[in-house]
């Protein structure tokens, strides 16, 4: 479980290249041969969130008005939460916001400097190593510098030592000396989020057969080419190389239909949703992006 305490989050700043191929689109096509399925496609389990984002779900739920302090809402699902077998919307609003001190700490993990004076991991306060990744995380054992962002109110400030008059320059996380640098503080604007929820269907039948009134639709006529295509993304992801006319087409017949789900564009010629489709007799859940020109 990630430790986020009310006052104090650490936002890792890493640079991270992406290697990989490129591709001009991608179907997959996942069977939904039931009720059951198609509802576990169009929801969030309750069960798979994380600590944090299952408390805020739940209290929902119950009415309860959770609410969390962060400079963004911590959990925004993009689709229904299932929670005993009943679906919800969770939404979340702002209701009070403040500005705090936020602090920059960079992190030289081999540092060509090593004098002044050092502290064990181990020995920091507290409310230094809740800003600090723990010695056994990946962001330390491996190589590239990082940053973090952490907010320290007053009381937080007078326990620590490293901002905002830092006693330490060298942080020893077991075999590996850090060289830390800090920077701040400057004004920061958290907010306090309250979740609600708001119930969508009582069983994963009734979830499910609403969908399929308002989304489903039949892919049928496709050419031997289309179909090559629908084919190759049954059970897997079919990413596409090449726009051939095939594709295309594809992709138009996709949009002019509804999706349960759509990642909004900035391009109007780019389609990138998940839909419920009926192909040779079978119910799919299908992913789609790709250019219709």
């Amino acid at each position: 479980m990630k430790r986020r305490p009310a006052l104090l989050t650490a936002l890792v700043l890493l640079i991270v290249g992406l290697s990989g191929c490129s591709a001009a689109g991608s179907l997959s096509m996942e069977p939904a041969p039931n009720a059951t399925a198609i509802a576990e496609h169009a929801s969030i389990d309750v069960t798979d969130l994380d600590d944090e984002s299952r408390r805020l779900a739940v209290g929902a739920v119950d009415g309860a008005g959770p609410t969390v302090t962060d400079d963004h809402p911590p959990f925004r699902p993009d689709r229904p939460v299932a929670v005993d077998g009943t679906y919800y919307t969770v939404t979340w609003s702002a209701v009070d916001s403040r500005e705090v001190p936020l602090f920059v700490l960079t992190l030289e993990k081999n540092p060509t400097n090593t004098t002044g004076e050092s502290i064990a991991y181990t020995d920091l306060p507290a409310v230094d190593r809740r800003a600090l990744p723990a010695p056994d995380s990946r962001l330390i054992t491996n190589d590239g510098d990082i940053g973090t962002q952490a907010v320290y109110n007053e009381s937080e400030q007078a326990a620590s030592v490293l901002v905002s008059e830092p006693r330490y320059e060298l942080v020893e996380f077991e075999d590996r000396t850090i060289r830390i640098t800090v920077d701040g503080p400057t004004p920061k604007t958290i907010y306090t989020y309250r979740y609600d929820a708001s119930p969508v269907a009582n069983s994963s039948e009734d979830f499910a057969s609403r969908l399929e009134a308002d989304y489903l639709f039949t892919l049928s006529n496709l050419t031997s080419d289309e179909r090559s295509i629908v084919t190759e993304a049954i059970g897997d992801t079919h990413y596409v190389d090449d726009e051939t006319d095939a594709w295309t087409r594809l992709v138009r017949r996709f949009e002019a239909e509804d999706p349960v789900y759509a990642v909004d564009a900035d391009d109007p010629e780019y389609v990138d949703g998940e839909y419920l489709v009926r192909y040779d007799g079978t119910v799919y859940w299908a992913d789609i992006d790709g250019y219709t020109n």
